[in-house]
């Protein structure tokens, strides 16, 4: 017989039978042949997450917010021409939208990456990770990975739990990253299976985004 206990009901799995029982229960929780546990989430006010950030300081160092790509006349005329043909080919074939389409994307392409990055400030503790200001608590990730291939490639990646946010992407710049893997092991497990960087980074670097 299994016990799986969820405050305020207990269900019981009678094999035999093959029934469960629900009784309810006054208190929380306790849990009797179940390899898994759920811990309720604590709603942080704004207060206790700065003071959690303050107090992540057993790695700080500030990074570019992103890579940034120099373009030459080159990449201006290759992107000029492609457009162009597009636009051409929508025309002559009466896709008009198609040919818009490429037009507005190729604008957005120009205009994307431009800009310098800015510098952030990166910390990690015993409670989470902050970047940019941004504290994530470690239970609300969900593993890492580091890409280390120096001098070009100094990267670590820090997926979250369900959730829509982007992955976590933060530059190494001169850190150690054994002494950042031996800590982050202690909360997380690695992602042994990424070797290199993500596809889209990788693509993002060939069109220079």
């Amino acid at each position: 017989m299994y016990h799986l206990a969820i405050a305020p009901l207990v269900m019981t799995w009678d094999v035999g039978r093959a029934t469960w029982d629900v009784k309810y229960v006054r208190y929380a929780m306790y849990v009797k042949y179940v390899n898994c546990a759920i811990i309720p989430h604590m709603a942080y006010t704004p207060e206790t997450l700065r003071q959690l950030a303050e107090s992540q300081d057993l790695f700080v160092w500030e990074t570019p917010e992103h890579e940034h790509h120099p373009r030459t006349s080159n990449w201006y005329l290759i992107v000029s021409l492609v457009t162009l043909a597009c636009v051409v080919y929508g025309i002559w074939s009466g896709n008009f939208l198609f040919g818009l389409i490429m037009l507005i994307s190729a604008v957005v392409l120009i205009l994307a990456g431009n800009d310098e990055p800015k510098n952030i400030l990166v910390q990690i503790g015993q409670n989470g990770v902050v970047v940019d200001g941004q504290f994530v608590p470690f239970d609300k990730l969900f593993n890492f990975s580091i890409i280390y291939h120096p001098p070009f490639t100094k990267v670590l990646y820090i997926e979250r739990k369900f959730s829509p946010k982007p992955r976590l992407k933060v530059f190494l710049q001169d850190e150690d990253p054994i002494a950042i893997r031996e800590h982050l092991l202690k909360y997380l497990p690695e992602n042994l299976v990424l070797r290199d960087e993500h596809f889209s980074d990788i693509v993002g670097r060939l069109l220079r985004i």
